[in-house]
């Protein structure tokens, strides 16, 4: 997912290892806490490593290994510390401090940041739309191995886009994630949510955005 990262990473391997943290610690603290280093030993430009991990784990473990990390997820959520990468706020001046409470970059959880980078990725290639499908039902299954976990995800999601002021998604992009995060707490399947998301993408009008994110996402792919 990054150039970054060596040609045959052993994918597989990292995965097992996480799952195998996640059942084998004894508490909820030490899975968090494997989460989030596993996550900051990569650091934001390696974040899509870790969404890969998760990302294969969704797709290729069995429910146990996918509830043995959705619980981990579900503590990480109730105690705010859900393993995040940076990306730029949508409308930041380079001249800004990253580092401000008002800088150049954002936090974002993993669907947030998948949600991101298809729709206003304009610094590195984008996601396309099938891209976006297979990473984000990967790990919205994995999520939704605990329903308490897709239930506390969705409220995240949804508090996040009313929350404008944190400048990380456009309002095309929040209005397409309140879209996924609603279908999804009502109970639709992962490939519906993401349906909705990519419909409301693709609907907005472009008259509502500043002119260099008029064009949506989808609509060059």
């Amino acid at each position: 997912m990054t150039s970054n990262l060596l040609a045959e990473p052993r994918w597989a391997h990292a995965a097992q290892a996480l799952v195998d943290g996640c059942i084998d610690l004894p508490n909820d603290e030490d899975r968090v806490a494997l989460l989030v280093a596993v996550c900051d030993g990569l650091g934001d430009e390696l974040y899509p490593a870790f969404l890969k991990v998760l990302w294969h784990i969704g797709r290729h473990g069995d429910h146990a290994a996918r509830a043995a990390v959705a619980r981990a997820l579900v503590h990480a959520l109730r105690t705010g510390r859900l393993p995040s990468g940076r990306r730029g706020a949508w409308g930041a001046s380079t001249t800004l401090e990253a580092a401000s409470g008002y800088g150049r970059t954002r936090s974002l959880g993993p669907l947030e940041y998948l949600c991101s980078w298809h729709a206003q990725d304009k610094s590195e290639p984008a996601l396309t739309s099938r891209q976006f499908d297979a990473a984000a039902r990967a790990i919205m299954d994995l999520i939704a191995a605990s329903r308490e976990a897709r239930l506390l995800y969705c409220e995240k999601l949804l508090a996040d886009v009313d929350d404008p002021i944190c400048g990380a998604l456009t309002r095309q992009t929040r209005d397409a994630v309140r879209a996924l995060a609603s279908a999804w707490a009502e109970g639709a399947a992962s490939a519906d949510a993401i349906a909705r998301f990519l419909n409301v993408l693709c609907s907005a009008p472009a008259r509502a955005f500043p002119a260099a994110l008029a064009v949506p996402a989808c609509a060059t792919r």
